[in-house]
């Protein structure tokens, strides 16, 4: 028997030397010709050819001169001089309603993006089974998968009272949680910063964590604290694995950061540490977008947390009464001031005649302080600010996104940020091109195949045969991003073509209106 094995063994190999590879199919679909294939996976790239019949590869080769020959397809992509690469999967968004209203997903689809991922930092669409069948009624553009919020379900449990879960609470809660990840939830995220997750204690979190991890789910979280304020951020990271570790499930740090000037250069401190709890054996992972500034409303970016107890109105209501807004504006400058100060503090949109504006230039032309502008836009219920603050600087930055376990994100909720039309078009431009901070292949890795083993996205990631067809097709000295925080909407320049699930969304530049994304359930383990 071992004399076969070995006689077998060699056969195989001299096969492969003198040149017999994979079947070539007689005809395809689409067939990519001589471009330079990544696979997503952690093996040097090579030219090849890769035929798609139907939704599938069912080709991928050494590229071959008489490939045309040999191979009939009805769509031939002449790759040669482009990178061919698996369409890239955003770990973290907040999309739900773009996708609802703009089926296409264009933006994502204009930068490479196959596959996007909301139901972030503790908020989602409730239920998921109703958000994922209007997606499916309607069409869309892009392949969607999604969390499940901690914040969403316990407002359908607990509204946003600031208050600890009783047990019959974190029962339902449980309860819930079991349903939504039946219909199909990746698992869980928070956002232990945002109103209602911020009143939750560690405990509350460890028991939906621990009962979706029976199911197979993942624990995303944006942590309690990026900043120095409650427990600070190296302390939030670590509760962050503590919960984890206690629910034996794995997490995933969500646009990690050091935010704030008072936890600038703490970006080792962190590293380290996740790398204390990897080398006990725990699964941790992280994404990370590519900018300095943040995207976030102003009430939650600019006002104590305890002031939002029970929502917007209750806010305003404390507005009204002097003692606690006396306390709300003495708390205010610090805040002000770890968020980069007023003059650097951009509002972006919903702010009327002070949109586009810095808050110190909105301030002037109220004639007031920033602190009385922040209350004054706050009051007014026909405006709901959302601000650009920059938060971070590029030494913390550079040394996240050179991990191996950080993947690329966008955090990218349309019209309010350049990341949700930029995001990859920078990396690529900015930190491939122009710096060399990431290799080529490093970003394709991170930004492909690394995110669908992180988030158990079967056959997908990865441009193999019986995989999805998601490609992406570029040159990356051509990749340019337009979007600014000033016009956050322009869509990337530089993709070739953008394949989803067999067909052409974009080609040679042009989205082609094709809606042949898919809803991506998780499979609850049995």
């Amino acid at each position: 028997m071992k004399k076969i094995a070995i006689v077998s063994t060699f056969v195989t190999l001299l096969l492969t030397l003198v040149g017999c590879g994979p079947q070539v199919p007689a005809e395809g679909d689409i067939l990519i010709v001589g471009g330079t294939l990544y696979d997503g996976s952690e093996a040097p790239s090579y030219k090849a050819d890769v035929v798609i019949s139907g939704e599938k590869v069912v080709y991928v080769g050494a590229a071959d001169p008489d490939i045309q020959k040999k191979c009939k397809a009805t769509k031939i992509i002449d790759a040669e001089g482009y990178v061919v690469s698996p369409g890239f999967i955003d770990p973290h968004d907040h999309l739900e309603p773009t996708l609802l209203k703009q089926h296409a997903n264009e933006s994502y689809l204009r930068m490479g993006v196959t596959t996007v991922i909301p139901g972030m930092c503790g908020g989602s669409r409730y239920p998921l089974s109703d958000f994922f069948a209007k997606l499916e009624d309607q069409g869309i553009g892009t392949n969607v998968a999604s969390f499940t919020g901690h914040n969403t379900i316990r407002e359908q449990v607990m509204g946003d009272e600031a208050r600890y879960a009783t047990p019959e609470e974190v029962e339902k809660m449980k309860e819930l949680v079991r349903q939504e990840m039946l219909d199909g939830s990746l698992g869980l995220s928070t956002g232990l910063f945002y109103v209602p997750g911020c009143f939750s204690e560690t405990s509350e979190v460890v028991a939906l964590m621990t009962e979706m991890g029976k199911m197979g789910g993942i624990y995303t979280t944006h942590v309690r604290n990026e900043n120095k304020f409650n427990i600070g951020l190296v302390n939030s990271i670590r509760e962050a694995l503590e919960i984890g570790k206690a629910a034996g499930v794995p997490v995933n740090i969500s646009h990690i950061k050091c935010l704030g000037r008072s936890e600038w250069y703490k970006a080792d401190s962190v590293i380290n540490l996740i790398e204390s709890y990897q080398q006990q054996g725990m699964k941790v992972t992280a994404d990370q977008y590519p900018y300095l500034a943040s995207g976030i409303g102003m009430a939650s970016a600019l006002t104590p947390a305890w002031c939002r107890d029970g929502g917007t109105k209750a806010m305003r209501e404390r507005f009204k009464d002097p003692e606690q807004l006396a306390r709300i504006k003495a708390e205010i400058p610090d805040i002000l001031y770890e968020r980069g100060g007023a003059e650097t503090i951009y509002i972006s949109k919903n702010a009327g005649e002070y949109s586009q504006m810095t808050l110190a230039e909105a301030a002037a032309k109220m004639k007031k302080n920033p602190v009385d502008a922040i209350i004054e836009l706050l009051k007014d219920k026909s405006k709901s600010p959302y601000l650009n603050t920059f938060i971070a600087n590029e030494e913390d930055l550079t040394k996240y996104m050179q991990q191996p376990w950080v993947m690329s994100c966008t955090d990218g909720s349309f019209g309010s940020h350049p990341r949700a039309a930029g995001t990859y078009a920078e990396l690529i431009k900015q930190f491939v091109v122009e710096k060399g901070v990431l290799t080529l292949d490093r970003f394709i890795r991170r930004s492909t195949g690394q995110v669908a083993e992180t988030y158990g996205l079967k056959n997908r990631g990865f441009i193999r045969k019986g995989y999805f067809a998601d490609i992406t097709i570029f040159k990356p000295e051509e990749v340019t991003p337009h979007a600014t925080y000033a016009e956050p909407t322009l869509f990337a320049t530089g993709f070739k073509n953008v394949i989803v699930n067999g067909q052409v969304a974009v080609e040679d530049d042009v989205y082609t209106g094709s809606l042949s994304g898919m809803v991506l359930r998780h499979e609850v383990k049995k």
